[in-house]
């Protein structure tokens, strides 16, 4: 299915994915799929509860996001509450540049 979304969108398209998958594995797939620039939030399940030990995200401050998917967990807990939302940004300029050869007569 991601192929399918890199393949229809236009370059600097957004794909938002809403999902309970934490980023331990979703970030993986999303890298290795296609090219992306990626900036993930966090949404509580549930209203927030008033409490010293709740933490509360703001919607429109990503998290900040590394090549060790692990860090985010230890930001945020290992089994938080929240719905992740990855905004993924087509970015072609992430391919690498394919050399063709020229043929020299």
């Amino acid at each position: 299915m991601l192929m399918e979304v890199s393949r229809v969108l236009k370059d600097n398209g957004v794909y938002i994915l809403v999902t309970y998958g934490s980023p331990v594995y979703r970030l993986r797939l999303l890298r290795e799929s296609c090219f992306w620039r990626i900036k993930l939030h966090v949404i509580g399940k549930l209203p927030p509860e008033e409490g010293p030990e709740q933490l509360k995200w703001e919607l429109t401050n990503p998290v900040p996001l590394d090549e060790d998917e692990r860090s985010v967990e230890a930001l945020i807990g290992k089994n938080p509450d929240v719905h992740y939302i990855y905004v993924c940004i087509k970015d072609e300029s992430l391919k690498p540049e394919s050399k063709q050869e020229v043929a020299v007569e």
